[in-house]
């Protein structure tokens, strides 16, 4: 019988099983504040650009796939805002505006690398009295200035106070801003919470508490409130942005551990923003070990999230800082993260603390990643709550063999009014007939851009298969490629049947050898030859399905199931 041959590593790859998930959230924060990721002080735009470039690169290096870029740090954001002044850390200077549209060109750069990118934004904190007076020659004035009845003085800080209705009116006019000219794919809250419970609101409390709620609760419905008004205001204008927080790592108190709550301490109930469906995805900000009980809280945030997105935030400073964390505490923790059901991925605080490669313990860190738990690229996880509709599949895929490499070309499919638009395809070795879509090994290109790849290749008996992604990374089905033309080459071509014990092959080639292989991977056995027919004896097999492998002297390999 005669067979399409396919590749070898294809081979392996059915005998070879993945811990890594195909779908997972890979993020970090790049923090502005001070310029400590980026811009480092770097005042020159064409540095600030390359610098940023190199940042990104590094990531993809590492196969993350979501950049949460911090738009807004103390009542200054990084913006063309005419509501609050342009960030100190990257003007330099608190008189300026910006150079360049910075946010335009993060999510530029990002997009160009398959990168989500997601607005970090610090809605209530808007800084100390000398950093608030960095700004007070900007022709865009600081919050503290234009609205200080909105402002309350806590710690030597200061900070708007959630209580007041005009300061949603005055969050959501200037995040309107933000939604309407830029193409982030999701925000990120952070310190979306009040700053302590001695936090000086006597006075909202009094005037604008018509249910006459006690304090706790009243504080924990103004954030409520804002929450539910920004996510309907940002659907309203892009229905696809996600909207998520990065709220303290424990929600409420978890038995055993005596933490910090973001619900009771700092008035944050996190888990009614995505039970009312006003939150998409939460980061817990879990920056501490089983001593505080990394895992409890982790089930505590999917039991309490109504099925939506939970990613973990893990805090690999702590390698470097006091703590002296080893490099394994992190890694272990992405490993509790996957084996844990609900969880959607990681997020690192901060990017230094992932890429730097001046810190031993960071630069090990990164090549764990790289090497070991980040090896292949991931999806990000789709938001079933949304409703799944897959997207139909690449047409008229063909593959053409010239000059030393693969050309396969495809067309877009038609959308049904279902279907959301193609974000980008990925291509998979086949043998003709099956694609394991998720066998890592499988595939060619992860995200890829346009309707034609190339792949070199010195062998010439590949066989593809081509899958599209729409933008909520739903996978189509795969359409196998049909080979339009391909040079002139001896393939070669093999005839295989079984009979009473005795495995026969032959071939118009030498056939150099053929393996067995038990359904699951083990090589069973290993016999040589020199001849273009031969006998494998398989009476010491057990009945079952096993997988021959025939190689030939041209270095093609063919594989055939056979049943004893």
């Amino acid at each position: 019988m005669k067979r399409f041959l396919f590749s070898v590593i294809t081979v392996f790859s059915l005998f070879t099983l993945f811990a890594q998930p195909k779908h997972e959230i890979r993020a970090v924060w790049l923090t502005t504040n001070s310029g400590s990721d980026w811009p480092k002080s770097i005042y020159d735009v064409s540095k600030q650009k390359e610098n940023l470039c190199e940042i990104l690169d590094l990531l993809c290096e590492a196969n993350f796939n979501t950049i949460i870029f911090q738009a807004q740090v103390k009542g200054d954001v990084a913006w063309a805002s005419t509501i609050q002044p342009a960030m100190r850390a990257i003007t330099g200077d608190g008189s300026k505006s910006l150079s360049y549209d910075v946010s335009e060109f993060v999510i530029e750069e990002c997009h160009k690398r398959n990168l989500e990118c997601h607005a970090w934004i610090v809605p209530y904190r808007v800084g100390s009295q000398s950093e608030a007076n960095k700004y007070a020659s900007n022709a865009v004035k600081h919050v503290t200035v234009q609205h200080p009845e909105l402002c309350v003085l806590y710690n030597s800080a200061y900070y708007l106070d959630p209580g007041i209705p005009a300061t949603r009116e005055y969050l959501l006019d200037l995040y309107k801003e933000l939604i309407s000219n830029y193409d982030f794919d999701g925000v990120n809250f952070d310190y979306t919470r009040y700053p302590g419970s001695d936090f000086d609101d006597a006075a909202s409390y009094s005037t604008y508490n018509p249910d006459a709620l006690p304090k706790d609760d009243w504080r924990r419905q103004n954030i409520n409130t804002f929450i539910a008004e920004f996510y309907e205001m940002a659907k309203s204008i892009n229905p696809n942005i996600k909207v998520g927080a990065a709220p303290i790592g424990t929600y409420k108190n978890v038995p055993g551990y005596g933490n910090m709550t973001a619900y009771g301490s700092v008035y944050q109930d996190a888990c009614q923003w995505m039970q009312s469906g006003n939150h998409d995805l939460l980061i817990p900000q879990m920056y501490w070990n089983e001593t505080y009980g990394f895992s409890p809280n982790m089930t505590t945030w999917v039991n309490n999230c109504d099925g939506r997105q939970i990613v973990v935030g893990l805090a690999p400073y702590k390698m470097i800082d006091s703590n002296n964390w080893d490099v394994s505490v992190i890694t272990d923790q992405i490993e509790k993260v996957r084996a844990k059901d609900g969880m959607s991925g990681v997020c690192f605080f901060r990017t230094d603390h992932v890429i730097d490669q001046t810190s031993d313990k960071v630069s090990e860190l990164y090549d764990e990643l790289q090497t070991n738990y980040f090896k292949y690229p991931a999806h990000i996880v789709p938001m079933d709550y949304n409703g799944i509709t897959e997207p139909n599949s690449p047409i008229n895929v063909s593959q053409e063999y010239v000059g030393g490499e693969y050309i396969i070309k495809w067309e877009e499919p038609e959308l049904d009014t279902e279907n959301t638009p193609i974000k980008y395809y990925s291509i998979y070795l086949s043998d003709g007939i099956n694609v394991d879509l998720n066998d890592h090994q499988q595939v060619v290109a992860y995200k890829v851009n346009d309707t034609e790849y190339r792949y070199a290749s010195t062998d010439q008996s590949l066989r593809f298969a081509v899958t599209a992604f729409d933008q909520n990374y739903y996978e189509s089905e795969a359409t196998i490629a049909e080979i339009s033309s391909v040079e002139e080459l001896e393939y070669g071509t093999y005839d295989l049947f079984f009979h009473s014990g005795q495995l026969n092959v032959s071939s118009p080639l030498q056939i150099n050898s053929v393996e067995i292989y038990a359904i699951y991977g083990s090589k069973l056995m290993f016999v040589p030859s020199s001849q273009n027919s031969m006998s494998v004896d398989c009476n010491s097999l057990s009945q079952g399905v096993y997988v021959a492998k025939i190689n030939l002297s041209n270095g093609v390999s063919f594989v055939e199931k056979f049943i004893k």
